[in-house]
């Protein structure tokens, strides 16, 4: 059996963009999102919330400096289909959140656990692989343990019992 290996490099190059994205927002480097994820033409849907371009992805998507204290993205059971230069993903995300809070609590247990998805369409450009379009999902409520805060009520609004429809 012949290895493609050009389309093995390609699966590792979109698994590790889905995986640099969830390190960004883990690492609270939301400055580097919109221009090493998404191309320049990027979309978000959200559901309650979008962004058309890297300069409004960057602008309202990823604008949770001072409302996060800290996040851990858990990106798996990721699908791929390539085509050519475009493929399309869809991946499960279990994201735990922890915000800010005014009294500064010491080692405080999550206060969101967010359990959907992404479905995501990509592109290789001069760059690299980046998504061009990603749809986001929840399985039920989305919302394993905590409260949303109002802030993102819009993104958690928008998604309620939205399911992948790929593949």
């Amino acid at each position: 059996m012949a290895v493609d290996m050009q389309a093995l490099s390609d699966r590792v190059a979109i698994e590790e963009r889905l995986y640099i994205y969830a390190h960004l927002l883990d690492s609270q480097q939301y400055d580097r999102v919109a221009s090493e994820i998404f191309t320049e033409d990027g979309d978000i849907d959200f559901g309650g919330q979008r962004a058309n371009g890297r300069a409004e992805i960057e602008a309202t998507v990823m604008g949770y400096t001072g409302v996060l204290l800290g996040c851990s993205h858990n990106i798996s059971n990721v699908i791929i289909e390539l085509n050519g230069d475009e493929a399309r993903a869809t991946s499960k995300v279990m994201a735990w959140h922890w915000f800010y809070k005014p009294d500064g609590g010491d080692y405080d247990p999550s206060d969101l656990l967010a359990i959907g998805g992404y479905q995501d369409r990509l592109r290789r450009t001069a760059e690299g692989w980046r998504i061009c379009q990603r749809r986001g999902a929840n399985f039920g409520t989305g919302i394993g343990i905590g409260d949303v805060p109002a802030e993102m009520r819009p993104i958690f609004d928008g998604m309620r019992g939205r399911l992948p429809t790929w593949p």
